[in-house]
């Protein structure tokens, strides 16, 4: 009886956990994202009225709701821990684990950070700006901002490089400043850490104003500076740009290389071809009811379903195509045109596949394009049997017609 107990109990943690999933693709997860993102951002926007006057009253609805949300969304998050962190231990391991990952220390924080500085004795008013911080909660729905973090700690050694280099043209510059201008400006430059102000000012090329050089040698000095800071911050802008272009690649070549993995028609080929073929597909989405190929028009291109289906409209019948499938490669092949209009009947998720890279394609690899063409001459040799026969109807025409042509 225990043992079912706990079998039910883990069942349902398993469906919260997919349903709290920031991947997962169902409807009711994409509800879920839907209500925690509307959440944040009406969180943020009422810590940003408060601070008008007019709508201080509104601070317990426009504050203490959103940190009432975010708690319980927190213990649905460390219930669920053991089912979305691996670890070998039990299930309280899994917990602590997630609980002081950056996601779960930023959800802990959303939560208790304001009450906490409430407690303590910081004015109402001022506690509740802490809530600006739950904006970082969007963290966990932004490939972008995963991708930085992601950039930030593979370019660590670099960056930390470059970040020395700041921080000694920072004190150099500062004692240089301090003994060149100290006895001129005593009251600005009179002391090293007033002087670590006019240095940061002149190294990130703000230029304030409210601190000058008057000597000669002050002048230099903050020219040189000047120079240095254009030189660092080039370097971390290179850096970063970098990292992140090669890690966008790289995660468009592993999205295409999982879709290209689900078309049957490569399942059999190596790793060396799906690497090739990953490089030259592109991913792409179409919504309901968008006409992919339309009948006439020169074929340029052909498609691979990866999800989602499409519907050939062939003569005065049509075929349905579903994931897995490809069409518009008779074209590719014959160089005709058209001979049917391809239509998203449901939201799909395809990969293009140029006629330039078809083509080379078909010279390094004949197995693959041998494979195409026995697809393409089996659908044409399907002839009017094509609509009847459910089994073959996601890959032979009517009429000796290529569906997608």
């Amino acid at each position: 009886m225990i043992n079912r107990i706990s079998d039910s109990s883990a069942s349902v943690r398993l469906r919260v956990a997919r349903l709290l999933e920031p991947a997962s693709l169902s409807l009711a997860a994409e509800f879920f994202r839907s209500v925690s993102i509307a959440t944040v951002v009406a969180g943020v926007a009422g810590i940003v009225l408060i601070s008008d006057p007019v709508y201080r009253p509104m601070g317990p609805l426009l504050v203490d709701v959103p940190i009432v949300v975010f708690a319980l969304e927190y213990l649905c998050r460390l219930w669920i821990a053991p089912e979305l962190v691996s670890t070998h231990g039990s299930a309280r391991r899994s917990r602590w684990r997630w609980a002081t990952s950056p996601m779960g220390i930023v959800d802990v924080l959303a939560v208790v950070s304001i009450p906490l500085a409430r407690l303590v004795g910081v004015e109402a008013v001022q506690a509740d700006m802490l809530g600006v911080f739950w904006i970082f909660k969007l963290a966990r729905y932004s490939h972008g901002l995963a991708v930085l973090g992601r950039v930030i700690r593979l370019e660590a050694e670099p960056l930390g490089g470059v970040l020395l280099v700041f921080v000694v043209v920072l004190l150099c510059a500062s004692v240089l400043i301090y003994l060149i201008e100290g006895t001129a400006q005593p009251s600005v430059l009179g002391t090293i850490p007033k002087a670590m102000w006019w240095t940061i000012v002149t190294i990130t090329t703000t230029g304030y104003g409210d601190v000058t050089p008057v000597t000669v040698g002050g002048r230099v000095l903050a020219g040189l500076v000047m120079m240095c800071g254009i030189i660092v911050f080039a370097l971390w802008a290179g850096i970063l740009t970098t990292g992140f272009s090669q890690e966008m690649r790289r995660r468009a070549f592993l999205k295409t290389w999982d879709l290209v993995a689900q078309v049957p028609l490569f399942h059999d080929v190596g790793a060396t071809v799906i690497s090739e073929i990953a490089q030259r597909l592109r991913p792409c989405e179409v919504a309901v009811d968008t006409v992919v190929l339309r009948q006439g028009d020169l074929g340029d291109c052909m498609y691979f379903i990866v999800r989602g289906e499409i519907t050939i409209e062939v003569g005065t019948g049509s075929v349905l195509l579903h994931d897995g499938n490809f069409f518009g490669e008779l074209a590719l092949i014959t160089g005709g045109r058209r001979n049917a209009n391809a239509v998203a009947t449901r939201a799909c998720q395809l990969l293009l596949l140029d006629i330039a890279d078809f083509r080379d394609m078909v010279a390094r690899h004949p197995e693959l394009a041998a494979a195409i063409r026995q697809e393409a001459e089996r659908r044409i040799r399907g002839g009017g049997s094509f609509l009847d026969d459910p089994a073959s109807a996601a890959s032979s025409p009517r009429d000796g017609a290529a569906p997608g042509e």
